[in-house]
């Protein structure tokens, strides 16, 4: 019994050094995600239930912020079955030392939860949504969009609610469907893969230049549709989830609690 308790108490061990390695790299990853990785990207046998224990001990379990809560609505979003259905595009923005703000905009695809298209530079004008909007469609759509009945949800800012944005998604085929007033998380999941992008890059480092922005940035995109593990999707990554579906016909969201 004793010997059985060294070797329980010694794996342990060898877990929560792996979890406080995690940890240092992500440090917004609660205990759900760090099993998700340990589970399918290590091939560690542990349940979530012992990840919970070890990093409450630790001091490792990420404090919830009640002002990042979502707000239910009556209203319900639009729920796409299939990859390519329903679009979402935002903003955010990052500091650059010795520069100021640096707007990142993006487009993510809500059914695979892929970032399909982004924009990085010093503004947020019309032209620089549209930037991003093209990367996704020339993406996403090497045929043209139009035929598709592509949909975008995006707020009413003043970007895509201005005449050049409304006329390039007409010409496009391209339905705008807009966040209501009574209903302001309709574009919650763009907000939230927003969140994951500040958590798990812009807010990690101190940036010296728009250029390292972008191109760091950049290169998280590509990252995260390859690599990161979304619960939403059965703890699959983003283009795992999109291949799945064309090479089976279809895909089923699964949401593993």
């Amino acid at each position: 019994m004793r010997r059985k308790s060294l070797k329980v108490v010694t794996r342990n061990e060898g877990i929560v050094s792996r979890i406080q390695e995690l940890k240092a790299e992500h440090p917004f990853w609660g205990y759900r995600r760090v099993w998700a990785y340990l589970h399918y990207a290590e091939g560690i046998s542990v349940n979530k239930k012992r990840i919970l224990r070890l990093m409450s001990e630790h001091g490792l379990l990420v404090k919830p912020n009640m002002r990042l809560k979502a707000t239910r609505t009556l209203r319900p979003k639009p729920k796409p079955t299939a990859p390519n259905q329903w679009w979402g595009t935002d903003m955010t923005k990052v500091m650059v030392d010795g520069f100021g703000w640096v707007y990142v905009v993006i487009v993510i695809d809500w059914y695979t939860k892929k970032f399909v298209g982004w924009h990085i530079g010093p503004q947020a004008k019309t032209r620089d949504w549209l930037k991003a909007l093209d990367m996704a469609v020339n993406r996403q759509f090497p045929g043209g969009v139009r035929g598709h009945e592509l949909s975008l949800m995006s707020d009413n800012g003043c970007q895509p609610t201005s005449v050049a944005f409304i006329k390039a998604c007409s010409n496009l085929g391209i339905r705008q469907a807009f966040t209501s007033y009574n209903n302001p998380k309709g574009n919650a999941d763009t907000e939230r893969s927003i969140r994951t992008a500040k958590e798990e890059c812009f807010w990690l480092r101190e940036w010296k230049s728009p250029t390292e922005l972008a191109l760091t940035g950049s290169r998280w995109f590509e990252e995260f549709n390859k690599s990161y593990l979304h619960s939403a999707l059965g703890y699959k990554t983003p283009e795992r989830a999109e291949r799945e579906f064309f090479n089976n016909g279809h895909f089923t969201q699964l949401a593993v609690a």
